[in-house]
């Protein structure tokens, strides 16, 4: 009995240690942690930076402006440039860029190796904001490519009230100024821009061009309106390249036989009158013409095509010109500082014939404009004049299209712009 109890005591005792050293973790514990993800550390090779299409790894960009009186030659010889290299590059250079043109003012640049006293392997010079030339300076190995920056075209409408100069308006509203030249051309034969005032609105879709976030070139004018009071005047660019015209919204043309004013940008110091006191003379005389003082040397433009009548000068009207336009119409241009045409000579609408002066009777720098119709003086402000032709039959569906989505434009422009306007108390 007492062997039984032994045997299985024993057979205990070693079941026990044997579960023990098989079901229980006698190791010391460790206390969990999530394992990172192992990270891909493949790389993908970047390329070195460049600079005017050159790579710029171990080399160093050295920009300056061309000074007045410099020259192509001068540029590269005083960086250690061999004649006989310059002379290769000129010659590489012929039907690409004439290096004679290198313009005071215009930036250039020299790309060298990072190392002392090594010469330029490159010059670069910018023909404008968009366009550059690279000369590789290499003695064998001279070559002349042309490149050009990306640039960005976009589209913008805005809306401005006038309060003062129109210029600055559009400077306010944050668009480039020269669109207030660009609307005066536009409006020129529909809106006397001497009588816009203050109140008016001008909206307006452009589109403009930009490289590396600055504005380059002239933006270029899809749609206009005009709103004084209860008038409204629209413009609507419709057409290709040059043969690209401005229509109104019937799909009118807006040229005009004549401009509204022989000056872009003035003002008017004196109106046709049949009784008004003589500035100089101080008497009472009929003023049948109209005054547009500006600064000396303003150009007088030419507000229709015609034939040179006269280029002369008087003792009262001081330098002058005169134009048969055709059969009823003639006008006449006084008190220039320099006639620019001759006698006989064709001019066409806009050509720029004389600058304002103050020749003759005259107390200050303006220009006498004068117009005839079948010979006899009148208002050209008060005068109607036909209109070029209007929207070709083929075009309308084309062209009502593009008016009614510009329009959409416009609308949402004003809108906008009345929004900004509105105080909230």
């Amino acid at each position: 009995m007492k062997r039984w109890v032994s045997w299985t005591l024993g057979t205990m005792a070693v079941a026990i240690i044997v579960y023990v050293l098989i079901g229980v973790d006698v190791r010391p514990h460790v206390e969990y942690t999530e394992e990172p993800w192992a990270e891909d550390t493949t790389t993908v090779p970047i390329p070195p930076p460049t600079a005017f299409g050159v790579p710029m790894e171990g080399m160093v960009l050295r920009e300056g402006r061309v000074k007045a009186g410099a020259s192509f030659g001068a540029l590269l010889s005083a960086e250690g440039i061999k004649a006989s290299v310059i002379e290769a590059l000129v010659q590489k250079a012929e039907g690409l860029f004439d290096v004679r043109k290198l313009r005071a003012g215009h930036p250039y640049a020299f790309i060298t190796p990072d190392s002392t006293g090594s010469a330029p392997r490159y010059f670069i010079y910018e023909a404008d904001p968009i366009q550059y030339v690279v000369f590789h300076l290499l003695a064998g190995a001279e070559s002349v490519t042309l490149g050009q920056r990306p640039v960005v075209f976009t589209q913008h409408a805005i809306a401005t009230t006038v309060t003062g100069a129109l210029y600055n308006d559009l400077e306010r509203a944050g668009a480039d100024p020269v669109l207030a030249v660009l609307l005066s051309e536009v409006f020129a034969w529909t809106i006397d821009f001497y009588r816009i005032q203050k109140g008016d609105v001008f909206s307006v879709v452009y589109a403009e061009q930009s490289v590396e976030g600055r504005r380059v070139g002239t933006p270029r004018i899809l749609a206009a309106r005009y709103t004084s009071g209860d008038a409204v005047k629209a413009a609507f660019r419709f057409g290709e390249g040059d043969g690209a015209s401005f229509f109104d919204d019937e799909g009118n043309s807006l040229r005009k036989a004549f401009l509204k004013a022989p000056l872009k940008f003035s003002r008017v110091s004196s109106g046709f009158s049949s009784r008004r006191l003589h500035p100089v003379q101080k008497v009472m005389k009929a003023h049948l013409g109209t005054d547009y003082a500006a600064a000396y040397g303003t150009p007088i433009l030419a507000v229709g095509d015609g034939v040179v009548e006269q280029a002369s000068r008087t003792g009262g009207n001081g330098n002058f010109v005169k134009i048969r336009h055709n059969g009823v119409y003639s006008t006449q241009y006084l008190h220039m500082r320099k006639i620019l045409v001759k006698q006989g000579q064709r001019v066409q609408q806009g050509d720029v014939i004389g600058e304002v002066g103050s020749t003759g009777l005259a107390t200050g720098p303006h220009v006498c404009f004068r117009f005839w119709k079948n010979g006899v003086q009148v208002d050209h402000r008060k005068e109607e004049f036909p209109s070029a032709e209007p929207i070709a039959d083929a075009d309308r569906v084309a062209f009502n299209a593009l008016r009614d989505s510009l329009g959409s434009r416009l609308d949402e422009a004003q809108l906008t712009f009345a929004q900004s306007r509105t105080v909230d108390f």
